[in-house]
């Protein structure tokens, strides 16, 4: 799935880079160019994907004689995105122009935020099953696929999901901007001065 994404960001780079190659009609503003950039990063920059295994168990006992055991042993796949949320804060500041004519700017970017996590049922493989005494209902499973995503949650962040969201970000507003012949000398978060 990242390959999907990194896709994605390729194939919209390629199509602002026809864009850029079309005769020139005005002067591009500022405005419509934080436009553009908030347009691009309504997708998610990053993605993993997590293989999980999930036990589900559940065992009853009156009087020493088992009333219920019932247990299930499977994996799912969990994608975690993670991008910029709230692109409507990015605003691009024109700080000069460099000695070989192109603009140099400063831009403000939200911090990278996970976005979407989500199990695809179709990747369940169950691995054993055993329900003696009732049956294991599908909330039995969903509620521990849900603790499951918020576990990976962490997990996801702590192996840098976001870091590398932020930079995918910046690459690619660079990328843009650079289509406009102006260089990011660097990145602020946003709601910061200059």
């Amino acid at each position: 799935m990242k390959k999907s994404v990194f896709k994605i960001l390729l194939l919209t780079l390629v199509m602002l880079a026809a864009a850029a190659c079309a005769p020139p009609q005005t002067k591009t503003s500022v405005e419509s160019l934080e436009l553009s950039v908030r347009e691009i990063l309504e997708l998610p920059t990053y993605e993993q994907i997590y293989r999980d295994i999930v036990y589900v168990g559940e065992q009853q006992k009156i009087l020493f004689i088992t009333t219920t055991d019932k247990e299930v042993l499977f994996s799912i796949d969990i994608r975690v995105q993670a991008g910029i949320k709230n692109a409507g804060l990015i605003t691009i500041e024109i700080t000069g122009i460099n000695e070989n004519g192109t603009k140099s700017a400063v831009v403000h970017l939200p911090a990278a935020e996970v976005l979407l996590v989500d199990a695809d049922e179709k990747s369940i493989e169950q691995y054993f099953i055993k329900e003696r005494g009732g049956e294991i209902s599908r909330l039995e499973y969903y509620d521990e696929i849900n603790r499951k995503k918020e576990e990976l949650i962490r997990t996801a962040i702590d192996a840098g999901l976001l870091k590398q969201a932020d930079f995918n970000a910046q690459q690619l507003i660079s990328s843009f901007l650079a289509l406009s012949n102006i260089e990011v000398s660097s990145f602020r978060e946003a709601g910061s001065e200059i």
